[in-house]
């Protein structure tokens, strides 16, 4: 009898083991699905680092590699990757007695990514290298070196949030009597460490040049990319500015506009050069600086301003008692050029096209100041020679015909463009300005509408200065309308064709909104950087009948650009793993439906039929 109840417990015991370890999993399983679950971000890559010596020497070069290991079936971008993508990057330790020199990152293979476009990525294995020296007061030791590498790994259908792996290296300091040798020379293989390029369009390369020690080719690139970056569109409100500066005076004879334009010049010089010392000491990335709100907004004002002056609302002009002081140091004109020049390096600030991003990021690395001064220098130089050409020939301007007030109606035009310019910048702050852009022909009908309207009205022969009160009145509203329309279509060209959904941009307001109007809430969670969100917004939510279903919910887009306290916070209350990421709640936040990754027009329909058939 005592055996078959000791049986009888052994049993109940085992099966109540079995039991209290299944249930967790298998409740986590189904509240996964409703997000409810810990999803943890898988990782998709590893990283495995070796050094070229078994052994480093006081006082001698080594060599480390970094081979990385990415999951099939998914990439994480190259480096430097396309503008707007967060690139694969190794973190550098510091470590006293140790300075890193060039780091070599492989060539990415160019990978379609939907809208997006054509982008450099990685898959499979990679191999980094870093080139390191010791100094000879280095302690004889073993020790590790602590790296980091930062990446976002993405497949054909969602992107992980960005992250970082840690990884460390064992090395071990000998003296210089003792004997070392090379090892791991396969792996070393796939490097190349400054070796001469076998082609062309490897000579071309800003960030080889840079990594390579080819010192001279890598001014001469920064250069060119200065002169590039000055013929892109967000430079073009200097043009009238250079030319207001410089044209205005028709006393001013041939040497003295180029040398007025050659000072403008030397003030975009400073401030970029100041620019590259700065990042160089704090290691400051300059897309970030630009990214915030506050500073994006400060450019915007300058630019509202400098294009009410177009209009002739006001001058801008030094006070009369700095002028009075400036005339007795040499004149207002060289000094005010300067001044202005400073200015318009601040304006054309955001113009960062990709040898610009990769200079920043290199001086960010090394944490040269000589680097950071000198590239900077080049740079703006290269990108203040086209306003050495305008300020120099735009007193020719005078000698043309001012009948018609041509001037005035250049001016204007300018003028519209400037503020239109300023409005395109705010948009990604000011989300408003950036909720109601479409891309459809109605809304591009309206926007030229409105641009001929505004011109009719707006006097474009004439200044604000010198006409009637009610003139001006009505100059402000042509204006104004052609401002707006404008910037209607130079947005509305870049958003996604079709309807465009009602979005809400705030958590907490939508499920007010939900709360008050009976409705189920969609929350979209996306970023700038995520490939499978824009088609998301492109494709599916652009789709006719799509839309037409969404307008009976509260649509919330969530961004997750860039990281902050809100982000964290949704990511752990909803277990966001990586983008895009769609939930569907009823107004009481109860989870109806969770997908991630890209859905097409169909799936989502087959979604959306799901969600209300369970609620009826």
């Amino acid at each position: 009898m005592s055996k078959t109840v000791e049986l009888h417990k052994y049993l109940f015991c085992s099966l109540l083991t079995v039991i209290t370890l299944c249930f967790p999993i298998h409740v986590e399983a189904q509240l996964a699905d409703f997000g409810l679950g810990t999803q943890p971000a898988p990782e998709k890559l590893s990283a495995k680092g070796y050094l070229s010596l078994n052994k480093v020497q006081q006082g001698s070069q080594f060599q480390i590699a970094v081979v990385v290991e990415i999951t099939e079936g998914w990439h994480v971008n190259a480096n430097p990757a396309k503008e707007g993508l967060i690139a694969t990057e190794i973190t550098l330790p510091d470590v006293p007695n140790l300075t890193f020199g060039e780091i070599v990152y492989p060539e990415g293979d160019i990978l379609q990514l939907g809208s997006i476009g054509e982008a450099p990525v990685y898959h499979d294995t990679i191999t980094i290298g870093i080139q390191a020296d010791l100094s000879q007061t280095a302690p004889i030791r073993s020790d590790m070196l602590d790296f980091q590498l930062q990446y976002q790994a993405c497949n054909d259908e969602q992107c992980l949030l960005p992250d970082v792996l840690n990884f460390s290296i064992p090395i071990e300091v000998v003296s210089i009597e003792q004997a070392v040798q090379r090892v791991n020379e396969s792996v070393f293989a796939n490097i190349d460490f400054g070796t001469p390029p076998s082609s062309a369009d490897e000579e071309g390369t800003l960030a080889r040049a840079l990594s390579g020690g080819r010192v001279w080719l890598a001014f001469l690139l920064v250069f060119a990319g200065g002169i590039l970056t000055s013929l892109t569109p967000c430079v073009y409100p200097l043009i009238p500015i250079t030319v207001s500066i410089f044209g205005a005076n028709e006393s001013a004879g041939f040497f003295k506009s180029f040398l007025l334009s050659v000072v403008y010049v030397i003030g975009i010089v400073v401030t970029y050069s100041i620019l590259g010392v700065a990042v160089a000491s704090t290691g400051a990335v300059f897309g970030q600086i630009m990214a915030n709100p506050w500073v994006v907004g400060f450019i915007a004002l300058i630019l509202v301003s400098l294009g009410l002056s177009m209009f002739g609302v006001f001058e801008i002009r030094l006070p009369s008692a700095v002028q009075n002081r400036l005339n007795t140091v040499g004149g207002t004109g060289f000094a005010g050029a300067f001044a202005m020049g400073t200015v318009a390096g601040v304006i054309a600030a955001p113009c960062t096209g990709p040898a610009l991003a990769v200079v920043l990021t290199y001086i960010a690395t090394t944490g040269s100041l000589f680097l950071g001064f000198w590239l900077m220098f080049t740079y703006a130089l290269g990108m203040g020679l086209l306003f050495i050409a305008i300020g120099t020939f735009s007193g020719l301007l005078s000698a043309l015909p001012r009948s018609g007030g041509w001037m005035y109606i250049l001016e204007n035009i300018f003028g519209i463009a400037i503020i239109t310019m300023a409005l395109y910048f705010l948009k990604d702050v000011f989300l408003p300005l950036q909720d109601f852009l479409q891309n459809s022909l109605p809304f591009f009908a309206i926007a030229g509408g409105l641009v001929l309207v505004g011109l009719w009205l707006g006097k474009l022969t004439q200044r604000f200065s010198g006409i009637s009160a009610r003139m001006q009145f009505q100059k402000a509203c042509g204006l104004l309308l052609a401002v707006i329309g404008t910037y209607m279509f130079i947005g509305g060209i870049q958003q996604p064709a079709g309807p465009h959904l009602d979005w809400v941009y705030d958590e907490a307001e939508g499920f007010e909104i939900a709360q008050r109007e009976d409705k189920l809430v969609m929350l979209d969670f996306y970023a700038s950087w995520c490939a499978a969100c824009n088609e998301l917004d492109h494709q599916t939510y652009a789709d006719p009948t799509v839309a037409a279903r969404l307008d009976n919910y509260v649509n919330v887009k969530l961004d997750f650009s860039r990281t902050s306290e809100t982000t964290e916070a949704l990511t752990k209350k909803y277990q966001i793993p990586g983008l895009p990421v769609v939930i569907f709640l009823d107004a009481d936040e109860t989870v109806l439906k969770r997908f991630t990754g890209f859905v097409d027009a169909e799936e989502m329909l087959g979604i959306l039929d799901e969600i209300e058939s369970g609620r009826q």
